[in-house]
């Protein structure tokens, strides 16, 4: 079923009319626990489908409510499979299965269920062609006593609005649309970054005397990394990054200053956002060209968009580096209500990604190499006759 179809409810609902069936244990998995909490347990639409005048006990340390004919239901989260061994449902409803790892179906219950002769629910909105597909092209060619499928694509249900569908389409990539609403299963729909292994090159950066550069400098949070990232304004290839966590700021404030100078005193884009803030200060008093990009939640995002689309239209060449590589591949599209934002999954590293990023921005036309000495546009910046520095002018 699409996005925002009405999965969770349509499941619980139906599981709830089983429960005086089965009187045993019924068992409702989210991919992790704490997504079972907020969406089910916290959430009063939800847990009014459960008959007040039927429920005995209800524990919320434990998340599960016991019934008066003995019938238990059980709300959890499958990001630890081992700890539900040894439990003996008779009925499971795996929400967001396409979530889950594999295993927890098919080496924890499935063997369970078919023990206990019970039954097993399947909900998801396609990612790719994982296991949940699988199952679902399993299911839909095996319709019968056992098994049955059903697809719900938006087209079908009607149950978004189509002035709402319009501004989702503006906001995420086509693929990730007919993924997320359409329930097309597309090999890596969901992966935030295209192109990345096309726009891969080897060696690193000429520097030039007469060239202009920028470089993207992400700073390093407690236990982070700082990461300087410096790019070729003429040729928009991206060098090798400098990696590293030396948490004394005198020292990271004179590596950064040096690469700036090593570039012709290259326009430094820095992550001023918290501890940036004193450090841009510094490297400003000391003649860096330091542009400050302050992060919200909201520039952000356009920081990490405007990327995706510099690769996946092969503006940018970008150093074939596996760590930088795997970071990129690893960012995902995800749906936050309406809007589609870009993610690194928890506790992945990101500093290289944000680096690369902040060096291409503003990076809308490349300046040719051999004509300098006129003025050129180059997005907001304006570059005049024999400088070996920018000036800036807002638009």
């Amino acid at each position: 079923m699409h996005r925002r179809g009405g999965k969770s409810k349509t499941a619980l609902n139906q599981q709830i009319t089983r429960l005086p069936i089965h009187r045993r244990l019924a068992l409702f998995l989210f991919p992790f626990y704490t997504q079972a909490k907020k969406v089910i347990w916290t959430d009063p639409d939800m847990m009014k489908h459960f008959p007040r005048d039927y429920i005995r006990k209800i524990n919320d340390s434990e998340l599960y409510i016991e019934f008066k004919d003995g019938s238990r239901w059980q709300l959890g989260g499958a990001d630890n499979p081992n700890s539900w061994r040894g439990i003996n449902p008779i009925d499971i409803v795996f929400d967001e299965y396409q979530e889950m790892k594999k295993e927890v179906w098919t080496e924890i219950f499935r063997p369970v269920l078919a023990e206990n002769k019970g039954t097993a629910t399947f909900t998801f909105t396609p990612k790719g062609r994982n296991h949940a597909f699988e199952l679902f092209e399993f299911a839909r060619n095996n319709k019968g006593l056992e098994w049955d499928s059903f697809f719900f694509p938006v087209s079908a249900t009607k149950a978004i609005e189509d002035k709402e569908l319009e501004e989702a389409r503006k906001t995420m990539p086509q693929v990730l649309y007919d993924q997320e609403f359409e329930c097309k299963f597309i090999e890596g729909a969901s992966q935030a970054f295209r192109r990345i292994r096309e726009n891969l090159w080897e060696g690193d950066l000429e520097i030039l005397p007469d060239k202009f550069y920028q470089i993207g400098i992400d700073l390093a949070k407690y236990v982070d990394w700082t990461v300087l990232t410096p790019f070729d304004l003429h040729t928009f290839f991206a060098g090798k990054q400098d990696r590293f966590n030396q948490i004394d700021w005198n020292l990271q404030k004179a590596r950064i200053e040096a690469m700036a100078r090593r570039f012709n005193n290259a326009r430094c884009n820095i992550d001023s956002t918290g501890v940036g803030e004193p450090i841009f200060e510094d490297l400003q008093r000391q003649g860096v060209d330091v542009f400050p990009y302050h992060f919200t939640e909201e520039s952000k995002q356009r920081l990490l968009q405007n990327l995706a689309i510099m690769l996946e239209q092969d503006k940018i060449k970008i150093p074939n580096d596996e760590g930088l590589t795997s970071e990129l591949e690893s960012a995902q599209w995800t749906l936050e209500g309406r809007k589609a934002k870009i993610v690194i999954p928890e506790g992945l590293p990101s500093d290289r990604v944000i680096s690369l990023a902040l060096a291409v921005w503003g990076a809308t036309t490349k300046i040719p190499h051999k004509d300098v000495k006129r003025i050129s546009e180059f997005g907001n910046i304006k570059i005049e006759d024999n400088v070996s520095r920018f000036n800036y002018e807002q638009t």
